[in-house]
Parts: structure tokens; sequence; C-alpha cells
């Protein structure tokens, strides 16, 4: 997508007149749901009692703060192949090291490294690209990439042809995939990107076209915005409540809802009123809980 930090995709907002997310993998279905994991294996999902007390006090935080946002439809069965946006740390690399970052990077690996959970997993990103600052400092950013397996691997199946000619396939990790796509030409890692973070392929198609469109002319494609729920809002303006989700993506300007719109907002509306439930009972005044929350959700039945 045409901007320059390259993660705030997952968001897809920047709520500025410049970029925005809108794709989708596959077609969705109301019967993508929660995959349990194999019985027994549920107690020892998210072993973040296994870290020290900030970490693991981090690490509840870090799954909490995915399944409030758009995270959630990936932590519940792969219905949005991977998500980010969560914990982002920009590194400055120039014209000195910023060594307090690099603590932070480092704190989020040793957290996400038991942020698993049978298809479930959780790693840092590194962009490939640096940014110059005004103040002429080099940053380089980073983001937390929450990804479901299954969800990936359904993604390049149904795009198969496009994910091949980034030499990705099926049995691809998902690290491999999201490296593949980072650095994939302009265009092939808008569309790679938005089939990841899971939006409509006629979002997708339209997003890819309108940023070719708006390289050539310098100009912005008139859009509108499609949202699904999640817990955690952002405001409409500046100063206003939030009411806007964070799940969202572009498509043409006046456009009706499409097909695969409606089916992905009906698969979305189930899980999101289950978490709106569960969340209530789990998740303490701390900000604690969501590692127990998920633990019984993916339990057999």
């Amino acid at each position: 997508m045409p901007y320059a930090r390259p993660l705030r995709v997952s968001l897809a907002l920047l709520a500025t007149a410049l970029l925005i997310t809108a794709c989708r993998a596959g077609r969705p279905s109301a019967r993508v749901t929660a995959g349990p994991v194999a019985a027994g294996a549920a107690a020892t999902c998210f072993p973040v009692e296994t870290l020290p007390p900030a970490d693991r006090r981090l690490a509840e935080q870090v799954l909490l703060e995915f399944g409030d946002r758009e995270g959630l439809y990936t932590l519940a069965g792969g219905l949005k192949p991977i998500s980010s946006d969560v914990r982002d740390v920009t590194l400055r690399v120039a014209p000195t090291l910023d060594t307090a970052a690099v603590g932070t990077l480092e704190q989020l690996r040793r957290v996400s490294a038991a942020l698993t959970c049978g298809d479930l997993g959780v790693f840092v990103q590194v962009f490939t690209a640096t940014q110059r600052l005004r103040d002429s400092s080099e940053v380089r950013n980073t983001s937390l990439v929450l990804f479901h397996r299954g969800g990936v691997r359904r993604t390049i199946i149904a795009h198969r042809d496009f994910f091949n000619s980034l030499g990705v396939t099926p049995a691809a990790d998902p690290r491999e995939v999201v490296l593949a796509v980072e650095n994939a030409p302009r265009s092939a890692r808008w569309r790679g990107y938005g089939y990841l973070f899971g939006y409509p392929d006629a979002a997708v198609d339209f997003f890819v076209r309108a940023g070719e469109e708006g390289d050539a002319t310098r100009t912005l494609v008139p859009r509108d915005f499609r949202r699904i729920e999640t817990w955690h809002k952002y405001p409409a303006a500046p100063d206003g409540p939030p009411t806007l989700s964070s799940f969202v993506f572009a498509v043409p300007k006046g456009s009706d809802d499409s097909a695969d719109e409606r089916r992905l907002r009906a698969a979305a509306a189930p899980i999101f009123s289950r978490y709106a439930r569960e969340r209530g009972t789990a998740i303490r005044g701390d900000s604690t809980g969501a590692a127990t929350l998920w633990r019984r959700w993916l339990a057999p039945p």
C-alpha cells in the first residue's frame, strides 16, 4: 500500500488522506469458526505463567490488545489470517542507535515465544525500508504480527498463482509468507498484505488499482470504507467519542456491499458477540485474564 510505515496495514486506517487498506484473503464463510486445539492441549496454550512477572503482564496485555482489535478474527479460527498494529516500535538506527528500543524488541520477542496455541503464533516483524525523519534521523519500524497457520494456508490456496509467483506455497511458514510479501514489488506487496489481512477480494483489487492510479496521478482515488465490529474503537473526529472499529477496508466510492463483504460480516458477527460476552467475565480490572479466556475458547467442546 502506498504508505511509508508498512504495517499500519492491519489497522488500514492512517486516517489521513493517503492510505487505507483494502483487501481480503479467500472467501469467508459463516462456518469459519474457532478451531479447537487437540484435547488436553488447551491448558498449555499461551503459557504466560512461564515468563518472569513483567514479561507475563506484558504477554497478557498483548493478547488482550489483539483480541480487542481485529486480531480477534485471527485468534478465533483464522477468518483474518494475520493481524498486526499491536505494540509497534520505531527503532532509531542513525545517527545513533536507540538502545532502549532494542531492549523493548528483545522483551517483545520473549513474550511472543509464549503466545502460541495450536495454529496460532506471534512474532516481531521488522520492516525492510527505513525512513528519514525531519530531524534527519533514520528509523526502522516494527510491529507484532499474530498469525493463524490454517488461515494463512487457506489464503495461499485461494490465491495460489499470486503467492506461487512470490515463491510461496501452502506449506510455507507464516513468517516466510510475510517476509516474501514485505519484499515484493510495490503493487504485489499491497496485494499480498491485503489477502493476508483478510479483506474481500474486490477490495484488494480496488486498493491495488487505486494505489497504482494514485502513484501515476499524485491524487487520492475516492473511496468509501467498510468496517467489521471490534471491541476497541477509534474516534471519528480528533476530539470525538470512540465509535469506529479497527477492522476497516476501502471500496470504490458509492459502491454497494459485495457478496464477499456480506459473507465476511456474517462470519464475523457471532465471533464478536461471543467475545463481548466472554470478555466481560474473563478480563480483570488490571487487564489480565486474556490467556484464560482464549484457553477456554480454544478448548475442545
